[in-house]
């Protein structure tokens, strides 16, 4: 928790003006009972009525100003808490936007969710709790305690004997419920990972009929979720009964000892002002148990929010702000990389040249390096022996690198909106002729007329009103019209049927000054490129034309003969 206090810095006035204002309305309630011993002493058992008038009027004047600072307090908690959950979510949201692939790799989606949301939501009322409560508190019982000892220290003694034993529970549950929230909390990533899981892939669910076990996996999930909050609760629902049975204790005695003493000795009103202090002492120590519960789940989620916040961002912003060499687009020179944890290396001693404004493509079969090295040319993974336009990629400033190179992945990721905001992600900038340009080259311009709308046309979250293919092109569109210098397509071809292909590439020609990298498992997709990369487990076996490879490359040959295409072209 300490390492997250100095994100409090904007709201050191509420921090100070919302504790100081229920510290003053905590010193009205503990003045009350006392004022009340004394009506009842010298105005009800006196019979004076002047007394009674007049220590009921300022009672009351007394809760009034005590509810007017309380107001004060909650809004100025309200202020701090708020913000404080906002900036803490921008933080970490800017966070993660820094993180390299490599450092994401460490985090699952669900528990960057969680981090986010949850975790910063417990941080967020523990914030307004610190504000409300932490102060008034501790100082409700103590001072309590104080005025009892001021009324009658004998029957102090008996308020006092209690403290002991409360700070015994609290340690006590404290020691025991912080782990079993961390552990809460990993069990909660691990059932939104599975629920994550299900639900993005409910059709391939339904397709297989595999609903029994995707629910079985996820019964079992919730069920193991369920266990640790219900040993978690039991505890927690144990501490205010536990808490209370003390105090009430403690009045019980009060009351016996009253009725044991002289009529004389322990006045009426002073015996219902110790009732009342003993009251406040229960309340205010629920409210402690409220806190510990708060904090104990706070200082879980403080960890987790750390834990992120710590992780170090590998890949700084570069201080190149110029291109060094226009000609020479990719340069590798006995590149290696293999992913952490990973036995093998990805990739392995990949030497190449690709001259500004060639159509390369990419080929191999599954798990050859072929997306792992479009990632490692987009600075998504640090790696050694790399030349973008003659300096390595982590040397550019990270706009410069980003007005560069472009990667358009197979999953297109489309956001809820108009296709005009899918679109203007690209170029903010763009003209209304410039996204009607760029739609018409992904040969999308045909399908959005058919919609309606035109550049209005509203797109669902994930592009889920639209068919793969025209995700995919929507996508492209959104990727020429960042027209940088290189432009990744990652298996972005896979959905268009064989025609549409052809146009696109055909279209693509136009650009001339585009390095363009086609990754495919199609080799109809890439026959016509300037030259070809074949993959093969993480090896660079063929780079040249696909004449040449027909002849020098064995895999090359194998994949064009599984794929019925020969020298010339299609069999």
């Amino acid at each position: 928790m300490k390492a997250l206090l100095p994100y409090l810095k904007p709201f050191r006035k509420q921090c100070i003006i919302g504790p100081l204002c229920k510290w003053i309305e905590a010193i009205l309630e503990l003045i009350l009972p006392t004022i009340m011993a004394f009506m009842i002493n010298e105005g009800v058992m006196q019979h004076d009525q002047q007394v009674v008038i007049a220590c009921g009027a300022l009672m009351v004047l007394m809760v009034f100003i005590g509810f007017g600072f309380s107001l004060v307090c909650q809004y100025n908690a309200a202020i701090a808490s708020q913000g404080f959950g906002t900036n803490m979510r921008n933080l970490l949201f800017a966070h993660i936007m820094k993180l390299s692939y490599e450092d994401l790799d460490e985090f699952s989606h669900s528990t960057l969710f969680t981090r986010i949301s949850s975790d910063v939501n417990q941080l967020q009322l523990a914030v307004a709790m610190l504000i409300r409560l932490v102060i008034r508190s501790p100082f409700i019982v103590i001072g309590a305690v104080i005025m009892a000892m001021l009324l009658d220290m004998r029957l102090a003694l008996i308020l006092i004997a209690c403290v002991p034993l409360i700070a015994l529970v609290l340690t006590l549950y404290i020691k025991y419920t912080t782990p079993l929230y961390q552990a809460y909390q990993k069990k909660l990533d691990r059932f939104l990972s599975i629920l994550e899981q299900n639900l993005s892939g409910v059709r391939v669910i339904r397709a297989f009929l595999s609903q029994r076990h995707a629910s079985k996996q996820l019964e079992e999930a919730a069920y193991d979720l369920q266990k640790q909050m219900l040993h978690v609760s039991r505890l927690s629902a144990l501490l205010n009964p536990i808490t209370a049975l003390i105090i009430n204790g403690a009045i019980v005695i009060l009351l016996w000892n009253g009725m044991l003493s002289l009529p004389d000795a322990i006045p009426a009103g002073t015996l219902i002002a110790f009732i009342n202090y003993a009251t406040q002492i229960l309340l205010a120590l629920v409210a402690v148990s409220n806190l510990i519960v708060i904090f104990s789940k706070a200082q879980a989620s403080a960890e987790r929010v750390n834990e992120l916040l710590a992780t170090e961002i590998k890949q700084e912003s570069g201080t190149l702000n110029t291109v060094p060499d226009q000609q020479t687009a990719i340069q590798c020179e006995h590149m290696s990389f293999t992913y952490k944890k990973a036995a093998n290396p990805s990739l392995n001693d990949i030497t190449l040249q690709i001259i500004s404004g060639q159509s390369i493509g990419i080929i191999g079969g599954t798990g050859s390096g072929k997306s792992t090295l479009a990632a490692i040319w987009m600075n998504l993974y640090p790696c050694e022996g790399i030349r973008l336009f003659g300096a390595a990629p982590a040397q550019y400033d990270t706009r410069l690198l980003n007005e560069l190179i472009t990667l358009i992945p197979q999953t297109s990721e489309l956001f809820s909106g108009t296709l005009r905001d899918n679109l203007m992600q690209g170029n903010s900038d763009a003209s209304d002729s410039e996204l009607w340009k760029a739609l018409n080259d992904a040969q999308a311009i045909d399908f959005v007329k058919q919609k309606g709308k035109g550049l209005e046309f509203p797109i669902e979250a994930g592009g889920k009103n639209l068919s793969g293919g025209q995700r995919q092109r929507i996508a492209i569109a959104r990727g020429l019209l960042r027209n940088t210098k290189i432009t990744v397509f990652d298996d972005s071809f896979s959905a268009l049927d064989y025609e549409t292909d052809a146009k696109l590439r055909e279209a693509l020609n136009s650009y001339t000054d585009m390095t363009k990298i086609i990754i495919s498992q199609r080799v109809a997709t890439l026959y016509r490129c300037d030259k070809i990369l074949v993959l093969d487990n993480g090896n660079a076996v063929g780079f040249d034309t696909h004449e040449n490879l027909c002849d020098s490359c064995l895999v090359y040959r194998e994949i064009c003969h599984s794929q019925q295409f020969g020298k010339e072209g299609a069999l």
